[in-house]
């Protein structure tokens, strides 16, 4: 996982929003931040991770020195930083979460995340334990947030439920980001056929049996009708029937 700490939090903010410190003058800039974030995404895009993002790099894109670079983003953490945080202002073009009903909002949420991180699988390695508070986040949680206003949660529950909702879209992008990684290496039907004599001499000490059948159940289910979403979509399911109970139940809150 890739952290977000800053050397100095006062000048990435200050940068994400486009805010002028006092003393910060210098000379014209040769680009605008909005041109180095776009830079540092492509070379994180194609790669499909931050690990080849570096100053460096990004510098290159830009056709401009690495000193250069140093004079909108302080180190790398702060190029980390204004690549998630731009990449937060592509969703929601409309300005809202779509759909009339509470529970078409709730599913939006998901989806729009899950596209996300599909668009740009970089971002599943972000710790984001504190948040950038950029203005791509911080648009991004106003309006998820407002898309659960005045259904019946309070507003701890409405903060929990969407934090719910993003990190099951994650979890389901990793999954499915690590299943295209074992299908680059071989089949499942390769995989099987290659222990398969393994799995014939140990099946009968195999004490597990109930695992044994459902897990049997799983792949025959996911061989005729699986596809990437399935499991987003269970889990979507499940937490519109959950938030449901609470707006029934009239606590609106997750105790």
């Amino acid at each position: 996982m890739y952290g977000v700490t800053q050397r100095d939090p006062a000048r990435t903010l200050a940068m994400l929003w486009g805010v002028e410190l006092p003393g910060r003058r210098g000379p014209r800039p040769a680009c605008t931040v909005a041109q180095v974030a776009a830079a540092a995404i492509a070379v994180a895009d194609e790669a499909g991770s931050l690990s080849v993002l570096s100053m460096r790099r990004v510098a290159d894109q830009l056709g401009i020195g690495t000193m250069t670079l140093y004079t909108y983003v302080q180190n790398r953490a702060d190029l980390i930083d204004l690549v998630v945080d731009t990449a937060y202002t592509e969703v929601y073009p409309t300005g809202s979460v779509e759909g009339a009903a509470w529970p078409d909002r709730v599913r939006a949420i998901a989806a729009v995340n899950a596209a996300l991180f599909e668009r740009h699988p970089w971002l599943l390695d972000i710790d984001l334990a504190r948040p950038i508070l950029g203005p791509g986040e911080t648009r991004k949680y106003d309006l998820e947030l407002r898309a659960l206003d005045g259904i019946g949660l309070d507003d701890v529950a409405m903060d929990a439920s969407v934090t719910l909702l993003v990190s099951h879209a994650a979890n389901a992008a990793r999954r499915s980001r690590e299943a295209r990684r074992v299908q680059s290496e071989s089949t499942d039907d390769e995989w099987w056929a290659a222990n398969e004599p393994v799995f014939s001499a140990i099946v009968g000490l195999n004490a597990y049996r109930v695992a044994a059948r459902v897990g049997a159940a799983v792949g025959e289910a996911q061989q005729a009708a699986y596809s990437p979403t399935a499991e987003l979509g269970f889990g979507v399911e499940r937490i519109v029937d959950g938030i449901g109970v609470l707006i029934d139940g009239g606590s609106g809150s997750r105790s």
